[in-house]
C-alpha cells in the first residue's frame, strides 16, 4: 500500500493522532500544541498548552481533553482554549525526561509514558492515571515510551520502548489494571530505524509506525508476523490512527526532527499528515472517563 499526502503541515514532531467526533486531531510535541483539522473546510486550528512540549492529548467528556505536557498534566477545554493544570502528585521525572505518547485504557483511565532524552537508558517509565489523575508506575526501567494499545478483547497489551527495537505483548488484568508476563512479539533490526506509535484494528492486528523506516507495518497480533506494509515518501514516521466515515482510513503522522537540510530537501513533506485506505476497520478508542473540571 502507498500512503498519500493528506495535510501539508511539515511539523517538527507530529504525533499522537486521534479520530474524535468525526475529526482528526494530533499533537506537535515540540510546539506544545494540539491540532484539529476540519475535513469539511480544510481549516486547521491549534490549541496552545502553555508548555514547551505536549506528549499526548486524550479526549474526555464535555469537550475537555486530558493532556500530558512536558513534565506535568493539564486539562484543555476545546471550545474556549482554557488550560487548567492538574493538581496531583506527579512522578519525580529526571531533568532530561519528558512525557511522550499515551492512550486511554479499557477502563477509561489514561496511560502515558516518559522519555529519557539525554542518552540515559532504562530510567523512564510507563504510568497509569487513577481517578484523581495521579500517576502510578505501571512499567519501570524503560528508555523511550512510545506506542501502546489493547487487543479487541482487552486481554493483551501491546507496548513499544523504541530504543529496545522491539514490540512487546503483556497479559492485561482488567480487574487490577496490571500488566504482566511480558513477551517480545517482534524484534526489529538495529538498522537506524525504530518502532514508534501504533494502532489496532478490529481483527486484533497492529499497525506500527517505523521511525526512520518510511513505513507502517501491519503485524499479526499473536505472532508478530508482517501481514502488510504501507509505504510513505518520508522517513520519520511517528504514529497512526484509523478514522474517516467508515473507520477504514489510516491517518499517519510524521516528523522532520533529526533530518539534515539535504534530507528535508529530498522529502519536503516530512512532518506532514498522510493517509491510506484499507480494507479493515480500526478498533474504536475509549474516551477518558476521568471527570473534567466543572468550569
Amino acid at each position: 500500500m502507498q500512503a498519500s499526502l493528506h495535510i501539508d503541515t511539515r511539523h517538527e514532531l507530529a504525533e499522537g493522532p486521534v479520530w474524535h467526533n468525526d475529526t482528526l486531531y494530533w499533537v506537535n510535541i515540540t510546539e506544545g500544541r494540539l491540532y484539529r483539522h476540519d475535513a469539511t473546510t480544510g481549516a486547521i486550528t491549534h490549541f496552545d498548552l502553555d508548555s514547551p512540549a505536549l506528549g499526548v492529548a486524550l479526549p474526555a467528556a464535555d469537550d475537555w481533553w486530558w493532556t500530558a505536557r512536558e513534565r506535568d498534566c493539564a486539562w484543555l477545554h476545546e471550545p474556549t482554549g482554557k488550560v487548567i493544570p492538574i493538581d496531583h502528585p506527579i512522578p519525580d521525572l529526571p531533568t532530561a525526561h519528558r512525557f511522550n505518547d499515551g492512550y486511554t485504557g479499557p477502563d477509561g483511565h489514561p496511560w502515558v509514558g516518559s522519555a529519557a532524552l539525554a542518552g540515559t537508558r532504562e530510567t523512564a517509565a510507563l504510568y497509569r492515571a487513577d481517578q484523581s489523575s495521579a500517576l502510578h508506575v505501571a512499567l519501570p526501567e524503560i528508555t523511550l515510551s512510545n506506542g501502546l494499545g489493547w487487543s479487541p478483547d482487552n486481554t493483551r497489551f501491546y507496548y513499544v520502548d523504541s530504543p529496545a527495537h522491539s514490540l512487546s505483548v503483556f497479559d492485561y488484568d482488567g480487574a487490577s489494571h496490571q500488566i504482566n508476563n511480558r513477551k517480545i512479539l517482534r524484534k526489529f533490526p538495529q538498522d537506524g530505524s525504530v518502532p514508534d506509535g501504533l494502532s489496532i484494528d478490529i481483527d486484533g492486528h497492529i499497525w506500527l509506525a517505523i521511525w526512520g523506516g518510511s513505513a507502517v507495518l501491519r503485524l499479526h497480533g499473536e505472532t508478530g508476523e508482517i501481514l502488510d506494509r504501507v509505504e510513505l515518501p518520508v522517513t520519520q514516521v511517528t504514529s497512526c490512527v484509523f478514522g474517516g466515515e467508515d473507520g477504514k482510513t489510516l491517518f499517519i503522522t510524521s516528523a522532520h526532527a533529526g533530518l539534515s537540510a539535504e534530507d528535508i530537501a529530498a522529502q519536503p513533506h516530512a512532518g506532514s499528515i498522510f493517509k491510506v485506505r484499507t480494507d479493515i476497520t480500526g478498533l474504536p478508542r475509549p474516551t477518558c472517563s476521568i471527570a473534567p473540571p466543572s468550569s
